[in-house]
């Protein structure tokens, strides 16, 4: 699988995540941009804090770090071997995060892959979008996962 469509991939699990959460979506991107392949943007800056109100805050971080990698290996890639920046500054987010949050980090990468599988279709539609354009801004990003969204979950 070619490193564009991985990168497409990764921002778009992310973006779905973060979108499935209530988030808003300024813009998706895998145009190269200083240290990283694509990113997206979220309209909110995350807690640093460890109060009760900021740990669900935490959690969802969580799971918006985690959804990238498991989007990858979801839709059939492998993680690059070699060091990566992008990849270790997510692996020491997540530490950082799941630590002052109290939270197990094998549990936000289970819940977050039953969530992913759940939103694939989404992830594929917005992903394909970033394969050509590159830059997806947040309005059309929100259209094309709505578009696809299966709907909620049933518990």
């Amino acid at each position: 699988m070619r490193f564009r469509r991985l990168v497409a991939f990764h921002e778009a699990g992310r973006a779905v995540v973060a979108w499935d959460a209530g988030l808003r979506l300024p813009r998706v991107s895998i145009y190269p941009e200083e240290h990283t392949q694509g990113r997206i943007l979220v309209g909110q800056e995350f807690p640093s804090g460890v109060s009760d109100a900021d740990r669900r805050k935490q959690h969802v971080y969580l799971r918006l770090l985690a959804a990238g990698p498991l989007a990858v290996i979801m839709a059939g890639g492998k993680l690059p071997v070699d060091p990566h920046v992008g990849i270790e500054i997510d692996t020491h987010r997540i530490a950082v995060f799941a630590r002052r949050a109290g939270l197990e980090i094998d549990a936000v990468f289970r819940e977050t892959a039953v969530r992913l599988a759940f939103l694939w279709a989404p992830v594929e539609e917005l992903a394909n979008a970033l394969l050509m354009q590159e830059i997806v801004p947040g309005s059309l990003a929100a259209r094309i996962i709505r578009q696809s969204h299966p709907g909620e979950l049933l518990e």
